[in-house]
């Protein structure tokens, strides 16, 4: 075998400081694209956990509102007031218990209210705005938290059919 001493023997198994950087670039990069979409698919995953939870308790007040013909608050069915219940699983609800002024009361309607996905709870609000009209809803303030009675286009909510 014939060695060459001018030129120095070199090893050929190992990874350049080049192609580490270049590997390292690349996996950053991967990186700094799928952290917003991820973002974007939880913030979407929340919405649909919202929505299908205002379903749940919409489901319930009209129930609530066939027994007794009275909504949340106590409010008469389709009276828009300022009768708003910020907290469902209060006894003025009439979702989960009641008080004395709700006759026919036949619940509970519900056996639990959770807090929405961002941690605060579900409303009733007999005189929600949308584009100047008021609606009867149930709902969230969604992801900013902004509320009560402020009315904005990350709210989460459901409209209330009048009987």
């Amino acid at each position: 075998m014939r060695t060459n001493p001018g030129f120095p023997v070199r090893n050929k198994g190992g990874f350049t400081l080049i192609e580490l950087m270049v590997s390292l670039a690349v996996v950053a990069l991967l990186v700094a694209i799928s952290i917003p979409a991820y973002s974007s698919f939880k913030d979407k995953a929340r919405i649909a956990q919202a929505k299908s939870d205002l379903k749940g308790i919409q489901t319930a007040i009209q129930v609530l509102a066939t027994d007794t013909d009275l909504w949340p608050g106590p409010n008469p069915v389709g009276a828009v007031s300022n009768g708003e219940v910020w907290d469902l699983t209060d006894p003025n609800a009439g979702l989960m218990v009641a008080t004395g002024s709700f006759l026919n009361w036949n619940g509970p309607y519900l056996s639990l209210i959770k807090k929405d996905p961002w941690g605060n709870n579900y409303f009733f609000d007999p005189d929600y705005e949308i584009a100047g009209i008021k609606f009867p809803v149930v709902g969230s303030f969604g992801p900013n938290k902004q509320g009560p009675n402020v009315y904005d286009a990350d709210d989460v909510f459901m409209i209330l059919p009048t009987l």
